[in-house]
């Protein structure tokens, strides 16, 4: 909720007054926050290490060199190749952000670090964060438009003929299998008889919602380039391929379900809303149109959708986080109307909505 004029003047002028601060610092009562606060400000400024501090211990597989047993000290730094005064940097440096810790000696998993062994594609994205660091070591430069060669720009490349499908349809079907246990637990889809899912990559949402709905007819339509990846996949027989560009190649009919599943957050506007009257040209009365991704406009998540993503779409040079009131009037202008939020377990991995035809 935003703070009234005068009580935001008032707040930020005691903030900045040094005398202020010390006799906060001194006052019992307001000490407490005096030190949140001076931590709070710390975290930010020292973010980047503790990135570089998780990227080093997934790319160095310490997680699972550590498992779930723990291993010494010196028998880690062997495996990592470190010498055992560089590798206590590193564990001392995970230990405090709560990635390992301690047991009897032994390194053992912290409860982000056992969370994360757990949950690989987490993994799997941190790897690919060293083409987003590249971007961020000028953020003055991203922020003036000014590209960085080997940064996320040529790493999401989505024409076809360029960039490396198979390196992203990997990351995007591991990050989607998260995505669809949050889509499932908050969505029926036994009303449905075919579901059409757009820009779907390798097919991993498809899968997942195949596997607890066998009744659905799986459509996936994706550029002909990821579409080959996924007719060499065993594990994607059962999926219906279509292959072309979703934003002007016609769109299979005949389906009461279409889903686009972090798709929109990657495209600015205009492509978006070619997309969607794409879509609007294949539906009838009955379609649901669902949409999935993490939403703007919630203020817990806030760090999430407008610290972190939109940076990274910035550096990739498409798309941004939108509310589901921003998704709506978009919609609106492709022929779509009456929105639904879906509430999901983690709004915080994707948010869920769903539209219908404006009759």
């Amino acid at each position: 909720m935003a703070l009234p004029s005068f009580f935001l003047r008032f707040r930020n002028q005691l903030l900045a007054d040094p005398k202020f601060l010390a006799f906060a610092q001194r006052f019992p009562l307001t000490r407490p926050i005096a030190r949140a606060r001076s931590r709070d400000l710390f975290n930010i400024l020292a973010g980047f290490s503790y990135s570089q501090v998780l990227y080093a211990c997934v790319s160095l597989r310490v997680l699972e060199h550590v498992g779930q047993t723990g291993i010494s000290p010196a028998q880690l730094a062997l495996k990592i190749g470190m010498t055992e005064n560089k590798s206590d940097v590193l564990v001392r440096a995970a230990v405090a952000l709560d990635i390992l810790g301690w047991s009897k000696g032994k390194v053992a998993l912290g409860p982000h670090g056992a969370a994360l062994l757990g949950q690989p594609w987490i993994m799997r994205f941190i790897e690919h964060h060293k083409y987003f660091y590249r971007d961020l070591e000028d953020p003055v430069a991203l922020l003036k438009g000014q590209s960085v060669e080997g940064g996320l720009r040529s790493y999401w490349t989505y024409e076809d003929g360029e960039s490396d499908k198979q390196g992203y349809s990997e990351l995007m079907a591991a990050s989607q299998e998260a995505v669809s246990q949050q889509i499932l637990g908050a969505y029926n889809f036994k009303k449905h008889k075919n579901i059409l899912d757009v820009g779907g990559g390798p097919g991993a949402f498809l899968r997942a919602i195949g596997q607890e709905n066998p009744h659905l007819a799986l459509h996936l339509f994706d550029l002909q380039g990821v579409i080959s990846l996924v007719e060499g996949d065993s594990k994607s027989q059962k999926l219906i391929l279509h292959s072309g560009d979703f934003r002007r190649d016609p769109l299979p009919q005949g389906m009461d379900l279409i889903s686009l599943v972090r798709v929109v957050h990657d495209h600015d506007d205009d492509v978006i809303l070619a997309t969607l009257r794409n879509i609007r040209a294949v539906c009838s009365a009955d379609t649901t149109l669902l949409i999935a991704e993490p939403f703007a406009g919630n203020a817990a998540n806030a760090a999430v959708t407008d610290a972190y993503f939109n940076l990274y779409f910035t550096a990739m040079g498409q798309g941004r986080t939108r509310s589901p009131k921003d998704i709506a009037e978009l919609a609106a202008k492709a022929g779509f109307g009456s929105p639904k939020n879906w509430a999901t377990n983690l709004p915080l991995i994707t948010g869920l909505m769903t539209l219908r035809l404006i009759r």
